[in-house]
């Protein structure tokens, strides 16, 4: 079975669910007009744009607008934006009527608090979370992914053994080959896991054909190092590099290279001409690589200013590049600087997978 993004599958659910009572938009006149703004920049992709006008459409219509709450959700997990899910999530609680839709609305409002939870280090927060995503159970136990997801939560709680049993029903209710069926295996063995920084899925190409997943790099020490042949520090990097690839050769380590380039013919000559270790993956700005591991060019903008149906904003782009991470033999991932101090640190990542052939 293919694994796809969770992400895409949880947009596509949200889809699903509440297509029909999101057909009529809010009733409030100027909550209509941000409403077509909000759809307006929908169509052109402006995915931020388009949040912020779904936000200011409900607070017009009195927190009343479904199809609202349907965005602030859709969008919300797709710029990981929490806040919006919980805010979007908590007004389907309130609006929908059906078992089913009631579930799902409280799943995606316990993914959030969990989420936020996590990124806040506030532990109120994931027992919210925990409640959530009981009463979505409650309501409609068939959907695994819950299971999951409130494992990972009672997992931050430290209630190992619940953790346990909720991965144990995720992984009865799936089938071989989906990586959260592959990470709660991972989990039921450590559980401690589920609380670490593990590094999403992901799949993307190499320059060979070569199909590249986060399982393929199991048992491995990893060195993702983001770069772009326009990128003058990323170059003077190189030398590093190299130095790296030489000293941790024929060891159970990867240096995974993700060019942000998007022209093929330009990477490829670059290539051609440069000694650039490992593994060559050209996906673009914000590729599935990227975005596993939250880099890339991020536009930022002011969004308090729509007046009179124009849109004014000043924009400011964030470009993380050069950017270097390492990744664990058991998935953990941590940023890094290509320092002299990363040879100890990947010696010591090494060991580990050492140690873990040992005791097997």
């Amino acid at each position: 079975m293919r694994s796809f993004p969770v992400v895409v599958l949880l947009v596509c659910l949200v889809a699903r669910l509440f297509a029909q009572d999101s057909a009529q938009g809010p009733t409030d006149k100027k909550a209509q007009k941000s409403y077509q703004q909000a759809l307006q920049s929908l169509q052109e992709s402006a995915w931020g744009v388009a949040l912020w006008y779904f936000l200011d459409a409900d607070k017009k219509d009195q927190g009343h607008c479904l199809p609202c709450h349907e965005q602030m959700v859709k969008l919300g997990l797709q710029i990981k934006d929490w806040k919006a899910v919980e805010e979007g999530a908590t007004g389907l609680v309130s609006e929908v009527q059906q078992p089913k839709q009631q579930a799902a609305a409280h799943y995606y409002l316990g993914m959030a608090l969990l989420n936020e939870g996590i990124d806040q280090h506030q532990n109120d927060f994931i027992t919210r979370a925990h409640d959530e995503l009981s009463k979505a159970i409650s309501l409609y136990p068939r959907f695994s992914d819950m299971m999951f997801q409130d494992g990972k939560a009672l997992a931050q709680m430290h209630r190992d053994e619940d953790a346990k049993s909720e991965f144990e029903k995720f992984i009865a209710m799936t089938t071989e080959g989906l990586f959260e069926r592959w990470r709660a295996q991972q989990f039921i063995i450590r559980p401690d896991l589920a609380r670490a920084n593990l590094v999403p899925d992901f799949t993307a190409f190499a320059a060979d054909g070569q199909r590249v997943t986060v399982r393929d790099f199991a048992g491995k020490v990893v060195l993702v190092h983001f770069w772009a042949t326009t990128c003058d520090t990323c170059s003077r990097d190189l030398p590093r590099l190299r130095a790296i690839a030489k000293k941790f050769q024929n060891q159970p380590f990867v240096i995974l290279s993700v060019s942000a380039d998007s022209q093929p013919a330009v990477w490829r000559s670059f290539l051609e001409k440069n000694d650039v270790p490992g593994l060559q993956c050209m996906e673009g700005y914000n590729g599935p690589i990227a975005r596993a591991f939250g880099v890339g060019v991020h536009s930022q903008s002011s969004v308090d200013n729509p007046v009179a149906g124009v849109w004014a904003s000043s924009w400011e782009m964030k470009q993380d590049f050069p950017k270097t991470f390492t990744i664990d033999a058991d998935g953990v991932f941590e940023a890094v600087k290509l320092s002299d101090s990363l040879d100890s640190k990947l010696e010591e990542l090494l060991s580990h997978v050492q140690v873990q052939h040992e005791d097997k």
